[in-house]
């Protein structure tokens, strides 16, 4: 409560005369240039307006360019690769213990063995790797398979053998 030159106003009788000064200003202006508007909001009128936006909501979805053809393509393309990467992850890391074990080298070292193997023999990585991991408890590799890694471990031998020129 707040007491100023001997009145007191509180704030329920502000907002209550600001909200009657707001109404009778809109009441002389609305009679000044017309009839009062006073609308009724009738189930009609709600359900026309209803109807309304959802008919532009409709018209506004179909204006939305559906995607293309091509896109949709290299997005199947694209979850089919990553599809096969998860199921031949497992298998390329047992190759890698294999070369590992084979040519007593480093993870990555291997990992670039099958590589090499690969580009040589013109296989995919993964059939590569699953050849190898078969050969564990079956027959070896085929020969051509079989040259490819022999000389791709000899390649890094070489290439571990020589001592670093650079520096």
């Amino acid at each position: 409560m707040t007491t100023n030159d001997d009145r007191t106003t509180t704030a329920d009788t502000i907002t209550a005369d600001s909200l009657a000064a707001d109404m009778l200003a809109a009441d002389t202006l609305t009679a000044d240039s017309e009839a009062p508007v006073h609308r009724e909001h009738d189930d009609q009128s709600w359900h026309a307006s209803d109807a309304a936006q959802y008919h532009a909501a409709q018209a506004a979805l179909e204006a939305v360019p559906a995607p293309a053809p091509a896109a949709d393509r290299a997005r199947k393309k694209e979850l089919t690769v990553l599809w096969h990467t998860f199921e031949t992850r497992p298998v390329i890391g047992l190759a890698r213990t294999v070369v590992m074990t084979l040519g007593g080298c480093t993870h990555d070292e291997a990992f670039q063995v099958l590589v090499d193997v690969s580009r040589h023999t013109n296989i995919e990585l993964r059939e590569i790797a699953q050849r190898l991991v078969d050969s564990v408890d079956g027959p070896p590799p085929s020969g051509p398979l079989r040259t490819a890694l022999h000389h791709a471990l000899a390649r890094l031998e070489s290439r571990s053998a020589r001592p670093d020129t650079a520096g």
